[in-house]
């Protein structure tokens, strides 16, 4: 589930707004009026997608080349935990646009330097692979939705906002979810912001900016289930998850591997699709969001042993942790852990200590008793 989530059973009846309150009726998720601006400015949306697609735009542009009218996508900004997701995916599920994606922002990253990368490696180029991709994208896609946007790598980011700029300018339609206003994307990497500030703003004049400012974070106040997150750390509380991971595992658990193109990321053990990693070993190396991409494709449950309090100069770590349970959540992974403290109180104060509201929000709902269900 996402922030407010939709249960299995949820039906779509037309129109984000009206799906939104029917939702509401039926007591899945609770009305809130900052979520109910967002369905409606969704619902304009999906009407100006519908009535181009009428008119034949999107169609027609792919064989005349003619640009089909622009219409500004949706970038819906907020705390964390405040349905963000969960409405864009009601837009996503609901709009009448066939060529759309869903995906995460990480995820679509990593398709976007692979097929970079592999352009490059066949040789032939053409004076800017970005162009070439963008229009490729644009070929294959009317719609994308974007699930927790952020860029904090200042290569990545000239590439990607430069990918989306054109992608938009040929008239595919993005809408996006992110704790962060474009204005403060890289905000702390001071250097970097005179040369960053034209691609964020092109990539920004793309899209309405939408702040979702609702009551309360939906993540939390769930039934936690005590066997999850155990803390602080101790040889007893250690003793405690070896125990667990042995039972589920019966004891067959042995060393591993994920591979990753030409590398191999060492599983300390691990037994079908249960797996039993330390904190250091996941977020201590240089390991980023393609290997947890990989890590998480391979296992449905993880154990992670010794989630320590981070401090300030710990940022690397902190972000990679972040990027962990980012791929964790967006897959429903299962998780168990031993760690100093209470996710809140993991990373206060730091550079990525904003980015980490938001693990601490997700992490309170991967340990409630119904994650696993």
């Amino acid at each position: 589930m996402s922030d407010q989530g939709l249960t299995a059973h949820s039906t779509i009846t037309g129109g984000v707004l009206k799906t939104y309150r029917h939702l509401i009726g039926q007591g899945e998720i609770v009305a809130d009026p900052a979520q109910a601006q967002a369905a409606t400015a969704l619902d304009r949306l999906a009407q100006a997608l519908q009535s181009r697609h009428e008119k034949g735009d999107g169609f027609l542009s792919r064989f005349t080349r003619r640009r089909p009218d622009p219409i500004r996508g949706l970038y819906l900004v907020g705390e964390v935990g405040r349905g963000k997701t969960m409405l864009m995916d009601l837009f996503c599920r609901e709009v009448a646009v066939r060529k759309k994606r869903r995906i995460h922002f990480h995820v679509f990253m990593q398709e976007v330097l692979r097929a970079l990368h592999k352009g490059q490696s066949l040789g032939g180029r053409r004076e800017d692979p970005v162009y070439d991709l963008a229009q490729k994208v644009h070929d294959q896609y009317d719609l994308l939705c974007f699930d927790e946007f952020q860029i904090n790598d200042m290569s990545d980011a000239v590439l990607i906002l430069r990918l989306l700029d054109r992608v938009m300018a040929l008239g595919t339609v993005v809408v996006a979810t992110s704790n962060t206003a474009p204005s403060d994307l890289m905000k702390n990497q001071v250097q970097n912001r005179a040369t960053m500030r034209p691609y964020l703003e092109a990539f920004a004049a793309h899209m309405e900016v939408l702040t979702l400012q609702a009551a309360r974070d939906y993540r939390r106040g769930r039934e936690l289930d005590s066997q999850v997150w155990v803390s602080p750390l101790s040889e007893e509380n250690n003793a405690h998850l070896r125990q667990r991971f042995e039972s589920m595992t019966e004891e067959r658990a042995e060393p591993g591997a994920v591979a990753i193109g030409s590398r191999r990321i060492p599983v300390p053990s691990c037994q079908g699709e249960i797996a039993w990693f330390t904190f250091d070993a996941l977020c201590g190396s240089a390991l980023g969001p393609a290997d947890y991409l990989a890590i998480v494709a391979r296992f449905k449950t993880l154990f992670i042993e010794g989630i320590p309090a981070l401090v300030p100069d710990q940022y690397d770590k902190a972000r990679r942790f972040i990027n962990l349970i980012d791929v964790m959540y967006e897959n429903h992974t299962c998780l168990f852990a031993t760690a100093a403290t209470q996710p809140e109180a993991l990373y206060q104060t730091g550079e990525n200590a904003k980015a980490f509201e938001r693990t601490a929000s997700r992490l309170e709902e991967m340990r409630s008793s119904d994650w696993r269900d």
